[in-house]
């Protein structure tokens, strides 16, 4: 379990594997390096030196109280590129780790050669979300239901609810799938992090990447969204119209399928198009199933 202390002091937790160009996989918040590790990870081994990394507060990194904006946690990502002595990467982040990844290229765009986003909210399109795009896309209870957790409505906009019925239900993906889940270390670090953390106000921290500055990223940047995340559709749009050199993809939510979490949810089509995505010659821009 390889551990590096970055500039800042903070002890983080990575995994490197494979061969060829550097490409860093970032996760989303509450999730942890070994999301990629189930099949994004062996279906790029061959192709692509992966770098895969628990973000401060997560997995085995070290919580922090406070330094969780997408601006600090792409400065985690330099440090920790430093520290590892790796010049210039590729990017791939589902989530709150697209996020971050656009921060990266919009701070140290001298660093990366090309940027996935896959479903990134990003907090400056965040705050312009309206009271009726929360109520169409109750997606966290809509989630936790379609994973066999039944949400009583006065229950369903409960955030403190919605997690502890998360920590406890069973594993859906993984060697684990299926199996009931037994309280552990996870569980812990993840309430912790919920509770004790800035991570929640952080993550929506806008910082220098306001909308009038999003169409400065000179980076090429693929866009991977799904069509039923309700709630991400405005980020989708904004992105897909204003940055400068940008392609994309949605891709079709299937009956049974959460949108969201197309990584783990349908993994071979998600590496074709960051496949297409950091391959200039493959790039696309396209409704795809």
């Amino acid at each position: 379990m390889p551990k590096v202390e970055i500039a800042s002091g903070v002890k983080i937790h990575y995994e490197r594997v494979g061969k060829g160009p550097d490409v860093v996989l970032i996760h989303g918040i509450g999730g942890h390096l070994a999301t990629w590790h189930f099949k994004i990870v062996p279906l790029l081994w061959d192709r692509y030196n992966t770098l895969t990394y628990d973000l401060r507060g997560h997995g085995y990194s070290e919580m922090t109280e406070t330094g969780y904006t997408p601006t600090e946690l792409a400065t985690d990502l330099v440090q920790l590129l430093d520290a590892l002595g790796i010049e210039k990467v590729d990017l791939v982040g589902h989530s709150f780790g697209g996020d971050i990844a656009l921060y990266f290229a919009y701070y140290y765009p001298e660093r990366v050669n090309r940027v996935v986003l896959i479903e990134a909210l990003i907090p400056a399109m965040a705050m312009i979300l309206t009271r009726d795009d929360f109520a169409r896309a109750d997606w966290a209870a809509n989630v936790l239901e379609k994973m066999g957790v039944p949400i009583p409505d006065e229950r369903r906009f409960d955030t403190g609810y919605m997690l502890n019925q998360a920590v406890n239900m069973p594993n859906k993906w993984g060697p684990m799938k299926g199996m009931a889940r037994k309280r552990k270390r996870h569980d812990d670090w993840l309430e912790k992090l919920y509770t004790t953390t800035s991570v929640l106000k952080d993550a929506l921290d806008i910082g220098e990447l306001t909308r009038e500055n999003i169409p400065q990223i000179q980076t090429p940047v693929h866009l991977i969204y799904d069509s039923g995340s309700l709630m991400w559709h405005k980020s989708f749009a904004f992105l897909r119209d204003n940055l400068p050199n940008v392609t994309w993809v949605l891709l079709d939510t299937e009956s049974g399928q959460m949108a969201h979490f197309a990584p783990l949810e349908k993994p071979e089509l998600v590496v074709e198009h960051i496949l297409n995505g950091l391959t200039p010659s493959g790039q696309t821009s396209k409704k795809a199933g």
